[in-house]
């Protein structure tokens, strides 16, 4: 409440001293007054009095006035302050929220469609660019719908023979070269319309599945897939996975669904699913790096010698019957499907890239092929800088038994980390 006077108990508020001045004069001293009564000088506002009690009273007024008044300025501070840290933290939820969707996107988590939408889509706009034709939207959609009725992948974005002219070539090469290490054929395929920007993943996989399927020890784990199989067809193939126990943790960061979305897979996802088929295999994390200016010596070293174990003969090409590897990194992932040995003892991964197209690829099967398209291909120490990668390397067939040890055991999967 407002200061009141002492005088007659009204509420004066800040202008006090005008009210006791104005109504209440006769009770007070005048400064130099000469009627020898004692004067009595308020210490804050030079108000002077000839009653010291009266005196008191109005110091009082005038301390209770100023405790209100810092009172309430602590109030107003506080609510400053409330009001302040309120609005930072709705500011920190909104971005909170506009990192989880932009995450979403970028992930293909936001409920936007899958491959059927995106690659309607995209011919769409190919139509309304003049880079398409109206008939051949119409043939490929027909194309695009029969393939994911069955399932099976259209091969459209595939190129097959690459393995068997690198042989040839490595054959005559007699520059650098001292001992070259293959894997069994694979069969290369690049991103379509349909899964441009996210499907990587998928078609790693279907490159290490094509060349499982022409190695009959994998026969009895594939004899239900005979032929690669549809982007689409794979995400069911994992959803399937998971329903059988595998990696539940990793199923719940996709709502247990992959169908029907543009969701990004990597190395728990392939392990998952070949360990489903009965396909034994291991993820290996290198986790940091192990050499100079942030590179990774010893995923070469440990692909060498995937590639050279059982396979010590003094032939400088090697055809080896080992499947290709997957390898994943932050926002990507390739597959390796052999390696080099310079006459230096430098090592060099040979990489097919689901990002090359089947015309860069087609190259490679040229007669006159003078290893410039290898490019495309190898990848030197150097060249792999990321701060972490992990493999998939498939290593035998699983027994029942082993299958239902290696799901329970995926409960908590992890992968094994080199030093």
């Amino acid at each position: 409440a407002p200061p009141e006077c002492p005088f007659c108990g009204e509420a004066a508020g800040r202008e006090l001293e005008e009210h006791v001045r104005a109504r209440h004069g006769h009770l007070l001293g005048a400064p130099g007054a000469g009627n020898g009564e004692q004067l009595y000088e308020c210490p804050m506002c030079s108000l002077t009095c000839t009653n010291i009690q009266i005196l008191e009273e109005h110091v009082d007024l005038h301390l209770e006035e100023h405790n209100f008044s810092e009172g309430m300025d602590l109030e107003l501070a506080q609510q400053l302050q409330t009001e302040e840290d309120e609005w930072q933290r709705s500011e920190e939820e909104k971005r909170e929220r506009e990192e989880f969707k932009k995450l979403q996107r970028q992930y293909g988590l936001d409920n936007s469609g899958g491959f059927k939408q995106q690659f309607l889509k995209n011919m769409e706009r190919e139509v309304d660019r003049g880079r398409m034709q109206p008939f051949e939207y119409h043939k490929r959609k027909a194309d695009m719908m029969e393939s994911l009725a069955s399932g099976i992948d259209d091969g459209k974005t595939k190129t097959s023979g690459v393995i068997e002219a690198l042989c040839k070539y490595y054959q005559n090469e007699n520059k650098d070269v001292r001992r070259v290490w293959l894997s069994a054929g694979v069969d290369h395929f690049h991103s379509s319309l349909g899964d441009r920007g996210w499907g990587c993943g998928y078609r790693n996989f279907q490159m290490l599945l094509s060349s499982l399927l022409q190695n009959s020890f994998y026969n009895d784990c594939l004899r239900d897939t005979t032929l690669i199989p549809s982007i689409p067809k794979i995400q069911s193939m994992i959803e399937d996975a998971w329903r059988e126990g595998f990696d539940p943790h990793g199923a719940s960061h996709f709502n247990n669904r992959l169908h029907g979305s543009k969701a990004w897979i990597g190395a728990c996802e392939i392990y998952s699913l070949l360990t489903s088929l009965r396909i034994k295999c291991q993820i290996i994390d290198f986790h940091k790096p192990t050499g100079l200016t942030g590179t990774h010596p010893r995923l070469f070293e440990w692909i060498l010698h995937y590639y050279s174990k059982d396979n010590e003969g003094g032939a400088k090409v090697v055809c080896t019957s080992k499947p290709p590897i997957y390898l994943q990194h932050q926002g990507h992932s390739r597959t390796v499907v052999g390696i080099e040995e310079k006459k230096n003892k430098s090592l060099c991964l040979l990489l097919f890239d689901p990002g090359c197209s089947s015309q860069q690829m087609q190259k490679l099967l040229k007669q006159n092929c003078d290893g410039t398209g290898l490019k495309l291909l190898r990848k030197f120490v150097g060249s792999l800088k990321e701060k972490q990668y992990q493999i998939v390397a498939v290593d035998g067939v699983l027994s029942l038994e082993e299958k239902a040890a290696r799901c329970q055991a995926s409960q908590v999967l992890t992968s094994e980390k080199i030093p």
